[in-house]
């Protein structure tokens, strides 16, 4: 039996509105895919509201069918850690909630998304995990509007989304982020991580630094295509960096080998886009890793 979701990723700059279904055993099918020209800040702003009803308006075609949000949080702040290899569900968001407490001043206004290491090293009692916090207000502001008239299914970071796509294709995903206050190197396989690298940054000269830095210093870059995205990822940045490095970058898409039917119907170029289909791709599945300590 078919199943559908809708999905709404808010970025910077843009947001993006996807609806998708389940097309045969393994395909699925984008039937609806609205971009608009406004993010975060203009949501953190007075336009916020105007903006939330505009994208309402636009889900109400779909009022019975379950939501699934991925909100870019401006930041985060990382933790590794090291959980029981056999521990439940409860006992991983209790495990988060200690580990939050001791890492946070005020762990209530954040969001925790928990994610394993793709860690061969390490065997044993215990598995290594990436806890990533991030402030939660917009991601609750957001979820608390549109819970009115849907179920939401998940309200995260596009981390794990973009985790997932890696699990889907089973390849090496590598994808570089420039956004205006970090860097941020993701090299995942098979859903899991395996470098998560994250620099705060106070200019553009720090911004060069570290994204040639990271991908110099890891040379799956150098194997497998490296993927662009975020705020000041702009044609000069990526020019400069694919000459200092020698490598070949482009941007943020669609793994091709992901069974979408009809993704010529819709654009599904902007990284909002990408990012909102990647949400609704895994939460189709169930999955999800986010906790907030204010629950």
């Amino acid at each position: 039996m078919s199943k559908s979701l809708i999905a709404c990723s808010i970025n910077t700059k843009e947001c993006t509105v996807v609806r998708l279904k389940t097309s045969g055993n393994t395909g699925y099918s984008l039937s609806a895919c609205k971009t608009l020209p406004s993010g975060l800040g203009d949501i953190a702003s007075g336009k916020g509201k105007r903006i939330l009803n505009k994208l309402e308006r636009y889900l109400k075609e779909w009022q019975n069918e379950d939501l699934a949000l991925c909100i870019e949080p401006g930041t985060y702040l990382p933790l590794p850690a090291y959980f029981s290899a056999n521990a439940s569900p409860d006992e991983c968001r209790e495990y988060c909630t200690i580990e939050a407490g001791y890492f946070l001043t005020n762990p209530e206004k954040y969001s925790c998304d928990n994610t394993a290491y793709n860690d061969h090293t390490f065997t044993g009692l215990h598995n290594r995990q990436l806890l990533l916090f991030y402030p939660e207000e917009l991601c609750r502001t957001v979820s608390e509007f549109f819970s009115s008239n849907h179920r939401i299914v998940f309200s995260g970071s596009p981390q794990l989304p973009m985790l997932y796509l890696s699990k889907l294709t089973g390849e090496t995903q590598v994808i570089l982020e420039l956004e205006n206050n970090y860097v941020l190197l993701t090299i995942s396989r098979n859903g899991r991580i395996e470098k998560f690298a994250f620099h705060h940054v106070n200019n553009r000269e720090e911004r060069e630094y570290f994204a040639i830095k990271e991908l110099v210093d890891n040379p799956i870059s150098h194997e497998t295509s490296v993927q662009v995205t975020g705020t000041m990822a702009d044609r000069i940045m990526m020019a400069l960096i694919g000459k200092q490095t020698s490598i070949t970058l482009k941007t943020l898409g669609l793994p091709p080998s992901i069974p979408i039917s009809n993704p010529q119907n819709c654009s599904i170029s902007s990284a909002s886009a990408v990012r909102a289909i990647s949400t609704a791709l895994m939460a189709l599945t169930g999955a999800d890793g986010t906790i907030s300590f204010s629950r």
